[in-house]
This record gives structure tokens, sequence and C-alpha cells, in this order.
């Protein structure tokens, strides 16, 4: 579900003394933290920030901050570690980070979990999106905590970064985000009509029912997905109503 892996990002300044790290990755993988010190190439590490509370996102923060001396930030307060003594506040909607003569935006982006958040860099014209947009297939929402309601306002908010590029937290960034973001958020309608169409057919259905009727044994998504994938569109068109 991580397709090649989770993809790290050092930002700064090319003439800056130091960068920013964003989802250092997994935890278990040393060799990744050592390559992450590599590619900074003596500059230091001012903070790492994670897109969300995921393993495969902040696992390695720990150590990369005990390396770097760098807080680690996110947008819940469990995910975020002090530097050194002290507290450290989370990320906030809104917030602009300082990046050697740079700005770095932080976007809340729930849907795929309710802490999710993009990184925006105006000057550049960047979007790191986490797993809120990915560079290859669909984003699971890990419902009940993210929501497909959430989710659809969040793609509709990215939407308006239409020519910005996408760096994305697994697979390959694209030139464009807004054609990404079409495609996903016309993929949820298609998927939405369906969902109202079997519920017209067959009344009130429970979440794996409706899982099994738009799926089917095909796939290769297991129930537990499925039925989560279907809870969520439940959920959302209860709301809509």
């Amino acid at each position: 579900m991580t397709l090649e892996g989770t993809n790290t990002y050092l930002i700064g300044d090319p003439e800056a003394e130091d960068v920013v790290v964003v989802d250092p990755g997994p935890e278990g993988h040393p060799e990744h933290v050592r390559n992450i010190m590599k590619t900074a190439a003596g500059r230091a590490v001012a903070q790492i920030l994670v897109t969300h509370r995921h393993g495969d996102h902040v696992g390695a923060a720990k150590l990369l901050s005990s390396v770097t001396g760098a807080e680690v930030r996110g947008l819940d307060p469990d995910v975020c570690l002090p530097g050194g003594e002290g507290t450290v506040l989370p990320l906030t909607d809104g917030e602009q980070i300082g990046l050697g003569g740079s700005i770095l935006t932080v976007l809340h982006t729930p849907g795929h979990t309710s802490d999710s958040v993009c990184f925006w860099l105006p000057e550049a014209k960047v979007m790191l999106t986490g797993d809120t947009v990915l560079g290859r297939g669909t984003t699971m929402l890990d419902f009940p905590d993210g929501t497909l309601t959430d989710y659809l306002r969040s793609l509709e908010m990215l939407s308006g970064y239409q020519d910005d590029m996408l760096l994305p937290a697994h697979g390959p960034s694209h030139q464009e985000l807004g054609s990404v973001v079409k495609a996903y958020l016309d993929h949820r309608q298609e998927r939405l009509a369906q969902a109202r169409s079997l519920l017209t057919e067959h009344g009130q259905l429970t979440a794996e029912q409706l899982g099994h009727l738009m799926y089917g044994d095909t796939t290769g998504l297991n129930q537990t997905v499925i039925t989560r994938i279907a809870a969520a569109q439940l959920d959302h068109l209860t709301r809509d109503r």
C-alpha cells in the first residue's frame, strides 16, 4: 500500500545553511536516515515535518531527531517531539514556515486521516501532498478517523492549485497537480453514484453488503478494506442528505 515506499523530501534554498525534512519514513531503516544526512550534505536539519501520523511517515522521526537535534512537528500533538528541552507546538492550518528566505505553508487537508496536511511552496509552485494525493493509484481513507466528506472538501481545495507540481509521499511526481486531483474527484463521484444506485435498487445495506455489490469477488482488495471503503461512502451519503 506504500507503492515503492515513502518519499522523503529535503527542502531548502541551495545557498541556505539548513533544510527541513518532510516525512522521514518508517522505523527500522537506519540506512534511510543515513541517506537523509548524506543528502543534507553538512547542512543542519532545522525541523522534521510529517504529513500525518501513520508509521510509514513518522516512524523514523525519533531517530532522525536524536541524530540532528531537530524538533518533529505534525498537526497531531502526539507525533510532535522536542529537539531538546522544552515543548514543541503542533502545526496549524495556514502556518508559514521560513526556509532561508523562502516560505512553506501548511494546509490542513483531512480525509486520508483527520490530521493530514499538505505543504505548499508558493515560490516554487510545488505541493507536497503526503497521502492526500498519491503519484499513482487512489488514496485509502482511514475511516472513521478520515471521512469521505472531509476528503472531497480537501480535494476541492487542492483543485485551486492547478498548475503546481505534485510531490506525493508515495509514487512518482507529476508536473500538474490539477489533472491528478480532477481524476481523483471524478473517481470518487463515480463510486458515489454507483453506491446511490445500489441503495436505490436494494434498499438499506450494510457496509459489508454494499462493498460486496460494488467490488464483487474479483478485486485484489481484501474484504476488510472493501468494507471500510463502503462504510466511508455510506457515512458521506448520510451526511449529504
